[in-house]
């Protein structure tokens, strides 16, 4: 094929998507690698404040600025009211569906939501409370710190996601602007079952850039490979004439 055809209108598109396609493909890349550097930097952040002592949840707080704050861990004395509690819907736990059981937690200082962990939907939709039940007498609750969300509507004592200031409204009374993911001390039964720990790994950016990047590389090799290939088909065909 002579060079000249490879100027003409309809080639010159074509080199310029495929270029396109490289540079895009490589960008991609590269934001994936900016994604992974950001992880790591706040995996690095929960780290250091998972690694400190527990403190007492007002000295620890500053609740102008809570989420400095977020994944610290707190305790509180105080006593839980069963009768004020709420259930975060579409939960799973090793495969299992379930519920995350929050109740509210009176303590010296004020009100404080307390997800107290999860609960299998199985033993949920039973409605036996014995299989979650607070502790009766005032206790120490542990866990770590965690702020508020959006949530966008629920049924009833179902909730989709933790806001402090619905639940303030739902349980008519102010709540602190954080809650609190127990470690210990918010139950005496089998459940609910303690949180996890957070996924502290790279995830899947530098799996997905590698993934780009070598997109980019074929394109960038095979396509000039195509055209060679193109260009000695033709010619063969024109000498076979």
């Amino acid at each position: 094929m002579p060079v000249s055809q490879l100027l003409r209108p309809a080639w010159l598109l074509t080199h310029l998507l495929v270029v396109a396609a490289i540079f895009v493909m490589t960008g991609l890349g590269i934001w994936q690698l900016r994604r992974l550097d950001d992880r790591q930097t706040e995996n690095k952040l929960i780290e250091e404040r998972m690694a400190q002592p527990a403190g007492a949840l007002l000295e620890v707080v500053d609740l102008a600025e809570p989420e400095a704050s977020v994944h610290m861990t707190v305790e509180a004395s105080g006593i839980f009211e069963p009768g004020k509690e709420v259930y975060v819907a579409n939960r799973t736990r090793d495969g299992r569906p379930g519920v995350n059981v929050v109740t509210l937690f009176e303590f010296d200082s004020g009100a404080l939501a307390v997800d107290r962990g999860f609960l299998p939907r199985q033993a949920y939709l039973g409605g036996d409370y014995r299989y979650w039940a607070t502790p009766g007498d005032e206790v120490i609750v542990t866990g770590q710190v965690r702020t508020t969300r959006n949530s966008r509507g629920g049924i009833g004592d179902e909730i989709d996601v933790i806001d402090l200031a619905k639940l303030s409204e739902h349980w008519t009374v102010p709540l602190l602007p954080v809650y609190i993911e127990a470690i210990s001390g918010a139950t005496v039964a089998d459940y609910p079952l303690g949180p996890q720990l957070p996924d502290l790994t790279g995830g899947p950016h530098l799996g997905y850039a590698v993934q780009w990047f070598v997109f980019a590389v074929i394109a960038l090799i095979g396509y000039p490979l195509v055209l060679t290939r193109i260009a000695r088909d033709v010619r063969l065909g024109v000498e076979a004439t």
